[in-house]
């Protein structure tokens, strides 16, 4: 007696359970294995930036991708190690030395403030007492800091070794595979909805490549504006309070400003003062040029680099940063405004569905996307899909 086979069909509410569940193990299997997922987001990251410039060099010269893969390598490697040779000594060497000098600045702001613990402006009166605590505290630990990292790797020998060769690994494959994985997230999406989700998409996608570019374009810009005056002016420690202000650009709003502090800080307790100047007034000056460039950096660079597609609210882009900070450390305060834009981005679509109002027509594809006219051909339907679908082997197919 045979038995009529069927398929196992999820109710809707089965769906959304099944969904809860795999979220949920899915955000816990995260968090269980956080210690080893650096090396996968940087593969992530660094395949997302350079995956454009690979698939163009594939595009323009049909040699394939694991060439041009390799040649990135090699690039890389060489421009690293030309940076490390010239650069990294002379961080090395100026960090061991602020790091030395910490408890002599902590003493001399003490020495600063001795006498001067409150002052009386138009008869109120301000207590400077925590103002000096927290700046020794920050100066002291600033020194431990530099001197127990700097000269060491922040894990083993071993850890280091496996964390490159996983993102080599990683990150060759997923660019590579980089127009499979495509295809194959579009697969599975279902036909009807693929247009819209693909140009979602696309907006997402606009958020983070103009984002992530943009600041680490931005770090290298600003480190070496502000390297030029720092060094007329004789700053110690010129180069590495230069590439420490660069890097905390990318803590926006705050980011900036604690930059400046720094410098102003050593230009106060700095021994010997070029052009005349008195520590005072070398300070005050660091905090004129800090605020000129933010200004050409948000006026100009920012605008260039980045484009408008991050619009945010300063007070959104604060309790971005506080949460980022909070939830992820560095890395989170690194990427808290491109994913509180694209929340937004998320929103806006959510609530369009809501009140069943029509989503915008997608923006016109970029000039290189539109293929040049060409007769009829069985592949014409392919030269003109969408370019987020590549017509390339998904992965994933043999059951």
């Amino acid at each position: 007696m045979s038995v009529e086979q069927k398929p196992i069909r999820f109710s809707p509410r089965s769906k959304l359970i099944a969904v809860a569940v795999v979220v949920f193990l899915t955000i816990w299997l995260l968090f269980a294995v956080e210690h080893i997922l650096a090396p996968f987001i940087a593969s992530i990251i660094t395949a997302y930036l350079f995956n454009p410039l690979i698939s163009w060099l594939d595009r323009r010269t049909g040699v394939g991708r694991a060439f041009w893969i390799g040649v990135l390598y090699v690039l890389a490697f060489l421009i690293l190690y030309s940076l490390g040779t010239a650069l990294w000594p002379r961080i090395v060497q100026q960090a061991r030395d602020l790091a030395a000098t910490a408890p002599a600045v902590a003493t001399s702001i003490q020495s600063f403030f001795s006498g001067r613990e409150q002052i009386e402006i138009g008869g109120v009166i301000f207590n400077l007492a925590p103002l000096e605590e927290q700046l020794v505290a920050a100066v002291s630990d600033l020194g431990r800091r530099l001197s127990g990292n700097v000269p060491s790797l922040v894990f083993s020998a071993l850890e280091t070794v496996i964390f490159i060769l996983v993102y080599l690994i990683i990150t060759f494959y997923l660019l590579l595979q980089a127009g499979q994985l495509k295809q194959w997230a579009v697969s599975l999406i279902p036909p009807p909805y693929r247009e819209e989700i693909g140009t979602l998409g696309r907006q997402i996608d606009g958020v983070f490549s103009a984002y992530i570019r943009g600041q680490l374009i931005l770090i290298v810009i600003m480190s070496v504006l502000l390297y030029i005056p720092l060094r007329i002016l004789n700053v110690p420690y010129a180069l590495i309070i230069a590439v420490a202000s660069g890097t905390l650009e990318i803590i926006p709003i705050i980011g900036p400003w604690s930059a400046a502090g720094i410098a102003m800080t050593v230009a106060l307790f700095q021994p010997v003062v070029p052009f005349g100047l008195s520590n005072l007034g070398l300070a005050a000056l660091l905090g004129v040029i800090y605020f000129v460039l933010r200004q050409i950096e948000d006026h100009f660079i920012i605008p260039n680099v980045m484009g408008p597609l991050v619009r945010l609210h300063p007070a959104v882009v604060i309790f971005s940063i506080l949460a980022g900070g909070a939830l992820m450390g560095a890395f989170g305060l690194f990427i808290s405004i491109p994913v509180a834009a694209v929340i937004r981005i998320l929103l806006t679509f959510i609530y369009r569905k809501l009140i069943d109002q029509p989503s915008p027509p997608p923006p016109p594809p970029p000039r290189e996307a539109v293929p040049a006219p060409q007769p009829p051909s069985p592949q014409a339907t392919t030269q003109t899909a969408p370019s987020y679908i590549e017509p390339q082997q998904s992965l994933g197919t043999d059951g």
